[in-house]
């Protein structure tokens, strides 16, 4: 009981970092609201980037998030533990409506359920 709370605590925490990273370089890259100033042509966009603090956070969130996800392998068979990775594309959807502020059509909200719906079916013990 324990190991498989484990294993799923690890799946979601893997999956909310990179929610959190996604979430953290479309800020990092500019966000419509953002108003930030970005500097023009190919050099300029790299400068920008290296020099992103939500660019720098997104980055090591994702290093968390590589270290959680072998932990979660030693636990997780790699048939649960990929497909569970699915609702990361849910996050995104959730975080893209309320955090960034953008629409989401009917036919999005859609799919991110059937995604779940998916997940649910494949991962449910």
């Amino acid at each position: 009981m324990f190991q498989s709370g484990m294993m799923f605590a690890l799946l979601l925490a893997t999956v909310l970092c990179d929610v959190c990273g996604q979430v953290c370089f479309k800020l990092g890259v500019g966000h419509d609201d953002s108003g930030v100033k970005r500097r023009a042509g190919a050099v300029g966009f790299v400068l920008d980037l290296v020099g992103s603090p939500w660019v720098v956070a997104g980055l090591l969130i994702y290093v968390v998030e590589f270290v959680v996800w072998f932990a979660a392998l030693t636990l997780a068979p790699l048939s649960v533990a990929f497909p569970f990775m699915a609702l990361s594309y849910c996050g995104v959807v959730l975080a893209s409506r309320w955090v960034l502020k953008e629409h989401v059509s009917l036919r999005r909200w859609l799919g991110t359920i059937a995604v779940a719906g998916g997940v649910a079916l494949v991962c449910w013990p």
